[in-house]
């Protein structure tokens, strides 16, 4: 099992498996909220799917509900035992939902697994993919700056960031040159780079 680190509190990948029962908030276009906590929890969604809650999920009488992906603005959950700990997903209709794997008032990266999310108990994230001998499933990383309505798409994930990666970070937000500069010279981790984009600032 090969294990790249996104470098944002044990964000892990993982061959796939069933995505784990989390507790919840569902936020709905209509303003309308839906919580599951306590003795009820919802399935993390993924590709294009609806979302799937359950109400007092570990009993018989268990019920279940599902919430349209066209109906919904967005999802925040967490593992019950880490409820300081919460993330956020998006639907788009575009690519399907994402993980939010950071935002700040100018600018937002996203991460797209094909297979799927789940949360550990500690917190952290987990991306599920599935390997095969001549490929594996995908999992992506987007960007969106403050007030665009299309999803820059900046390559699939791998464990270090190679020259093509760095360049493509630098195209999108070139109008911050010493944030270009600083994502030139990183040479790290994956992940750790996208997290450069915390300092963005457009430069007019």
């Amino acid at each position: 099992m090969k294990f790249i680190f996104l470098i944002l509190l044990c964000v892990v990948m993982y061959p796939v498996r069933a995505t784990s029962l989390v507790e919840g908030v569902i936020y709905l276009k209509n303003g309308r909220t839906v919580e599951f906590k306590g003795r009820d929890r919802l399935d993390i969604p993924r590709k294009h799917r609806d979302i799937k809650g359950m109400r007092d999920a570990f009993a018989k009488t268990k019920q279940k509900e599902v919430y349209p992906i066209e109906e919904v603005d967005s999802v925040i959950c967490w593992h019950a035992r880490t409820p300081e700990y919460r993330r956020k997903f998006l639907p788009t209709s575009s690519v399907g939902w994402m993980w939010i794997y950071f935002e700040t008032p100018y600018i937002a990266a996203y991460i797209y697994s094909k297979k799927g999310y789940g949360v550990a108990t500690n917190g952290g994230i987990n991306i599920y993919q599935r390997r095969g001998i001549f490929s594996r499933s995908k999992v992506k990383y987007y960007l969106r700056k403050q007030g665009e309505n299309e999803y820059y798409f900046l390559g699939k994930t791998k464990s270090r960031t190679g020259k093509t990666f760095r360049e493509k970070l630098c195209y999108y937000v070139s109008d911050d040159a010493e944030l270009c500069e600083s994502i030139r010279r990183s040479d790290t981790w994956q992940g750790k780079t996208v997290l450069l984009l915390r300092e963005y600032r457009p430069r007019n």
